[in-house]
């Protein structure tokens, strides 16, 4: 991987790497049976890197974006599906510190009860779900449900009750507080979407077990269904729905920080298992290994290219949203680009990871198989994957509204 790290740098590595090691192990039966890795949670939580982006201030580590992306890459070169789900996690809480730095400057801001939460991650080993995803809401329109849900939240003597469904629940299967939003017709201001913060007990909080598909199967990103949910004011952050404010620009800054390090952990295994297959292997009538034939080469040729772009990409990006007033402030524009480049470009790192290793990739023993698979999931994760988020990032360009209708819809 890079190299020139800084010693700091190194010890988020080093820990990510002992984990991943260890994970590695236990991968591929995780992903046979779809089960959730809840030893592997519980050694992330022992050694503290749960809490990589807590703030000092309350025993967490404090990792930069630049220091969680070169962290999260190292572990999921042992287990893309743990680092997903623990990435969702990380985003949570990234999410409630910088809403507790913002809050600093805010008067009457719910500072206190943000603090609590960042403590608890130290304190109490909590760990955070994030089921904001809305199947039945355009993506971009919603930010994948960071701005606008069909969810329902409604006013009730001292806070909301919130009813309807979340898609793609990353983490919830091991959670133990549940952050979603729901949307709220105010009648004097109009459409509110209601942040709201849940102990994952909560009565009315269903987590379904219906997460069996082909990509990052562990991560057991299940649905999960409100029935009328209660969640105190105190609890709840209300902004307009289909704005892109202050909140929204934190969290496209942590997803990109952390989300896309994963899949490039994901390229760089695949790649290397596919050196490492055609070194010293010999075909008849060739006296010399796979390594001098010449479209092994080429097809290696730019599997280098593509992962060394891509984490170039990335760390360029991230390095200034250390800054709390870089995250706050608005850079889709290199946002999006960084995220739709690394994406596609990891996956077109493991399919030439494939078309080296051949037929023998195809076989279920063999660890490129679910390499392949998890892959598939890079080219549409959510907030910015796909076509739609392709257009988000046009219109930004374009120096046209983030929330403006297609003429062919």
């Amino acid at each position: 991987m890079q190299d020139n790290r800084t010693e700091r740098q190194q010890r988020f590595i080093d820990m990510a790497a002992t984990h991943a090691d260890d994970f590695k192990t236990r991968v591929a039966a995780h992903d046979d049976d779809s089960s959730f890795p809840h030893e592997n949670m519980e050694a992330m939580k022992k050694s503290g890197y749960s809490a990589l982006v807590v703030p000092k201030k309350f025993g967490g580590l404090e990792a930069t974006p630049l220091e969680t992306a070169m962290a999260q890459e190292r572990l999921a070169y042992g287990d893309l599906p743990t680092a997903i789900a623990i990435n969702m996690h990380i985003i949570s809480i990234s999410m409630v510190t910088d809403l507790w730095w913002v809050a600093e400057k805010e008067a009457g801001a719910n500072r206190e009860g943000l603090e609590r939460l960042l403590r608890a991650v130290v304190d109490e080993s909590i760990i955070f779900a994030a089921p904001v995803s809305d199947p039945k809401m355009n993506s971009s329109v919603g930010f994948a449900g960071v701005n606008d849900t069909t969810r329902q939240a409604r006013k009730v003597d001292g806070g909301y009750v919130v009813s309807g469904r979340s898609g793609f629940g990353t983490m919830s299967a091991g959670a133990d507080y549940i952050l979603t939003t729901a949307r709220y017709k105010d009648p004097n201001k109009g459409p509110q979407c209601v942040l709201c913060f849940f102990p994952a007990t909560t009565k009315g909080i269903e987590i379904q077990n219906n997460w069996d598909t082909m990509s990052i199967r562990s991560s057991q990103s299940n649905d999960v269904v409100w029935n009328d949910v209660f969640v105190p004011n105190e609890s709840v952050i209300v902004r307009p729905t289909q704005t892109w404010d202050v909140l929204a620009n934190l969290t496209a800054s942590r997803w990109i920080a952390s989300g896309p390090a994963c899949y490039i952990g994901l390229a760089q295994a695949a790649r290397d298992y596919a050196v490492d297959w055609i070194s010293g292997r010999i075909q008849e009538p060739f006296d010399q290994p796979m390594t001098h034939y010449p479209g092994n080469q080429l097809l290696v040729a730019d599997m280098e290219i593509g992962i060394r772009s891509a984490r170039a990409m990335l760390h360029q990006t991230v390095v200034p949203h250390a800054s709390i007033q870089t995250r706050s402030s608005d850079d889709l524009v290199n946002l999006i680009s960084c995220y739709q480049y690394v994406m596609e470009s990891c996956f077109q790192v493991v399919d030439k990871a494939m078309r080296i290793v051949g037929g023998a990739s195809l076989f279920k023993k063999k660890p490129l198989d679910q390499l392949y698979r998890d892959a598939r999931a890079a080219i549409i994760h959510q907030p910015f994957g796909g076509m739609e988020n392709k257009a988000l990032l046009g219109r930004c360009a374009l120096d046209l509204p983030v929330y403006t209708t297609p003429r062919s819809v």
